[in-house]
């Protein structure tokens, strides 16, 4: 067990300095690393989980399965019904890890903290159509700025975009306070731009076919030329954004897997089984 310790810390440790070493120390502060993996739940008629598969298993780090072990375990769905009647369901998942290091500096704290259950893309819920990358603001790009914008869209029924707000905004470099703000409303003003534009197909069964409009997730990374996204189970050091929410969403909740979705994929907001338990089990 000290072995695999001693692994996650130095590959975090790894992560973390060559993001902050040339960060303004109140941003090195508040700086977090993450991990999303993806993989299948076993779902009861109860609604409690009897087993879970991760995509890759054997080669993501042990604590991922020790947290995973310990959350699933107590994670409780509302049952899914078909025909009225409760059965068992195998669905996919999409769980974002993060790293944070501890206040005393000398370590890291590992949480599970978001969390998406269902199969995307399918005809019970929108898909993708026309998504047309935005433009990276050049201002931007010549300050070496680079990070991811969650927006949240809702769809009307001919699959036009009715409203879109930047959810979240996440650097991936470390700024001042004051550039920080700023260079997340450049980003976010470059993702909505694109966003307004873009087309869905609406879903043509399931529960939701009938809805008057539906709420989609889409992250939206900026990347500087050279740069990849992180290979699956590496982790990524970023600066979070505040979560941010607009009128037309009511008090519809969206904080629940916030930020697990994987880049180019897609979430339905409200589709999937309902997870009745904290996720962090």
């Amino acid at each position: 067990m000290r072995t695999w310790k001693c692994a996650v810390l130095l590959a975090l440790m790894l992560c973390f300095g060559a993001a902050v070493a040339a960060g303004p120390g109140a941003a090195r502060k508040r700086a977090e690393s993450s991990m999303l993996v993806t993989g299948w739940i076993h779902i009861e008629t109860d609604g409690s989980v009897s087993g879970y598969v991760l995509d890759h298993g054997d080669e993501l780090p042990p604590v991922v399965t020790k947290l995973l072990d310990k959350a699933a375990s107590n994670w409780k769905f509302e049952p899914v019904q078909v025909d009225g009647k409760p059965v068992r369901a195998r669905t996919m998942m999409s769980v974002r890890l993060v790293a944070k290091r501890a206040d005393d500096g000398k370590g890291f704290n590992v949480r599970v903290a978001g969390g998406n259950f269902g199969i995307p893309g399918g005809d019970d819920s929108p898909r993708k159509k026309a998504l047309n990358p935005p433009i990276y603001p050049l201002n931007a790009a010549d300050a070496g700025i680079a990070g991811t914008v969650y927006v949240i869209l809702r769809v009307g029924r001919d699959g036009r975009i009715e409203d879109a707000i930047a959810e979240q905004v996440n650097l991936a470099v470390l700024v001042s306070e004051d550039g920080q703000e700023r260079w997340r409303r450049v980003l976010a003003k470059a993702a909505l731009d694109a966003a307004t534009r873009w087309m869905f197909d609406p879903p043509t069964r399931g529960d939701e076919a009938d809805e008057p409009f539906w709420l989609v997730r889409v992250p939206v990374s900026f990347l500087l030329p050279g740069r990849q996204l992180p290979k699956y189970g590496e982790w990524e050091t970023y600066l979070p954004g505040p979560r941010q929410s607009a009128p037309w969403l009511g008090a519809i909740d969206t904080s629940l897997g916030a930020d697990a979705v994987a880049d180019g994929a897609i979430q339905s907001i409200g589709a999937g089984p309902k997870l009745l338990t904290p996720l962090g089990g």
